[in-house]
């Protein structure tokens, strides 16, 4: 056969294992246009003792690499249309094989998740290949951020491995359980619980849920713009047009929240928030202030474990990337129920314990309460905080002021004419002379008090200063 004619055989067997499938479909929408280069594309299975079963496109997963706005990415993608996106023992090797481009390359790994489970022809060859799956993304934890995209059905020790990744980004239309809704409801008798996207990001197992699979592209990319593109060090810079004296509108910032701080002191008052549907007092996001990124932890109201245990991963996450922590904090405390004592205790120590481990830049804002533990495990300089600033509103105090006058002043509210009027004397003074944050000032718990106006200027400078930590 002559070159033209090994030509057109080669362009014959591509265009059979390439065909139109979502899987590809996905990978395009997600990476800059014509940028994605496709390895293993001819990767085929070994027969099995129980004989030959049918081929599989690209062996069930296109694997490759390209650009997302011009950063390098690793990316694979399962094809639910070739044997279902079966996982085999080849299927697997494939995606290890681009996770050691990535450890090599040290760039982040994209995985889209779409399959009907484990290839039982062969056996513990494909449990052996999850396994594999499982060890390399663990591997590349530390390493490589990672972002899951669940974009069909993902279950089992698929969705285990899908729970690896730092990100995870569910369709609208997927399905993503260990054990499915249909076997759960026969096991329990009880009516079937769906496992959609809605589901899982109020469950916390999902970052983000989305509509489309355009749209959980979009979330991707966006992503991708935040993050480091490994754990080397190197921090995330982009050009900016904002002024960094630019004052904050006071009334817009009222509520204190992370949420509204940032829509007005951010750079063009830009953000991506992560994990919005599950435990909601605490914002977990991404921003930039001068240009830098830089990861986001707010609380507001009263903490749950759930709350205390998603802002502890998201700190650890951003003292691997090298990411500085912003601390936006006005809480009146820890959840007083029974759940809480069941787990919460640890989901605190771990909040704390992730402040006090950070070797990260971090800078703390008090816009409100801060009041006992919730100020002595979220951004504290006893934790080693580097920065911490309060608007003038702000109340630092062991306990909440009416409790303290409940507390402390029982003789003098026993004795009083009119208690009601006494107790509201009382507490007014306690939050002027005790919990106002000039108190906490004078011992050097907070490091200046800002007019919130100002804050924007304040975090960037303190940002700019706290760049070259070692």
């Amino acid at each position: 056969m002559d070159n033209v004619g090994k030509r057109n055989l080669f362009l014959e067997k591509k265009a059979e294992i390439s065909g139109n499938s979502s899987a590809r479909s996905r990978i395009a929408l997600i990476l800059d246009e014509g940028s994605f280069m496709e390895v293993g594309a001819f990767v085929k299975q070994r027969p099995t003792e129980l004989g030959g079963i049918a081929d599989a496109a690209a062996e069930g997963v296109v694997t490759g690499w390209g650009t997302i706005d011009g950063a390098p990415v690793c990316v694979f993608s399962q094809d639910v249309s070739a044997l279902g996106g079966a996982v085999s023992e080849m299927h697997a090797k494939k995606i290890c094989a681009l996770y050691d481009y990535a450890l090599k390359t040290g760039v982040p790994v994209i995985g889209i998740f779409d399959s009907k489970g484990a290839r039982i022809a062969e056996g513990v060859d494909a449990l052996n290949g999850y396994a594999s799956i499982i060890a390399k993304a663990t591997a590349a934890g530390s390493l490589v951020p990672q972002i899951a995209v669940i974009a069909g059905n993902c279950g089992g020790a698929t969705a285990i491995t899908a729970a690896c990744f730092d990100f995870v980004v569910a369709v609208n239309g997927c399905e993503y359980y260990y054990n499915s809704p249909t076997v759960l409801a026969s096991r329990s008798g009880k009516p079937e619980v769906k496992a959609g996207a809605a589901e899982a990001a109020a469950n916390g197992l999902a970052a983000f849920d989305c509509a489309s699979d355009a749209e959980a592209a979009g979330i991707v990319r966006s992503l991708i713009s935040y993050l480091p593109a490994n754990s080397s060090g190197d921090k995330n810079y982009d050009s900016t047009s904002d002024d960094i004296n630019r004052l904050a509108d006071i009334d817009a910032m009222g509520a204190g929240d992370a949420a509204s701080v940032l829509a007005n002191v951010a750079d063009c008052g830009q953000y991506l928030e992560v994990g919005s549907k599950y435990a909601e007092e605490v914002f977990t996001g991404f921003a930039r202030f001068d240009g830098e990124a830089v990861a986001v932890v707010g609380v507001c109201g009263t903490v749950t474990a759930a709350g205390a245990a998603k802002a502890a991963d998201f700190i650890g996450f951003a003292d691997m990337f090298g990411l500085s922590v912003v601390t936006v904090l006005n809480s009146d405390g820890y959840d007083c129920s029974a759940a809480f004592e069941a787990s919460g205790l640890t989901a605190a120590a771990s909040l704390a314990g992730a402040y006090a481990s950070a070797t990260v830049p971090t800078v703390t804002l008090l816009t409100g309460n801060a009041t006992g533990s919730a100020y002595v495990t979220i951004g504290s300089k006893g934790l080693g905080c580097d920065m911490v600033f309060a608007w003038p509103q702000a109340e630092v105090s062991a306990l909440s002021a009416p409790a303290a006058v409940d507390m402390l002043c029982t003789e003098e509210l026993r004795k009083a004419d009119d208690p009601v009027a006494a107790r509201a004397k009382l507490t007014e003074e306690y939050n002027d002379k005790l919990a106002a944050p000039y108190e906490a000032a004078k011992r050097g718990f907070i490091d200046e008090i800002i007019d919130p106006a100002e804050t924007r200027q304040a975090l960037v400078y303190a940002l700019g200063l706290l760049s070259t930590k070692n």
